[in-house]
């Protein structure tokens, strides 16, 4: 997964935030991606509230393609989803349960970085 296509990845495979890119990218006139994705990180949040598990098995399969891309990709999701997911500690814990290896790595790294590990 690299920088320039996962975006559009994303929605396709989530088309459910198809509506929220067009918005952002006609509000910010270019994909922010950091923007984009932090917008994104309240729909994740509840869908771990409410452990939509089909749809987090999913999600998080997309965290872990993102954790094994680019740097650029990497980045975006250390510091724009998991670290958000770590401000709350319920939150964390149920999303452990459905991160894959590298993305579990990335989370501890930016855990430990904010000293809340």
């Amino acid at each position: 997964m690299n920088r320039d296509y996962f975006a559009e990845l994303f929605v396709n495979e989530f088309p459910g935030f198809k509506p929220l890119l067009e918005k952002h990218i006609q509000f910010n006139d270019e994909l922010l991606p950091h923007v984009f994705f932090g917008e994104c990180n309240d729909y994740f949040i509840k869908y771990l509230e409410t452990e939509k598990t089909k749809e987090l098995e999913k999600l998080f399969d997309f965290f872990e393609r993102m954790a094994t891309g680019d740097e650029y990709v990497k980045e975006l999701l250390t510091v724009t989803i998991l670290e958000r997911l770590g401000d709350n500690e319920e939150i964390l814990n149920t999303a452990y349960k459905y991160m894959g290896k590298e993305t579990r790595k990335a989370s501890d790294e930016i855990e430990k970085f904010w000293g809340r590990c």
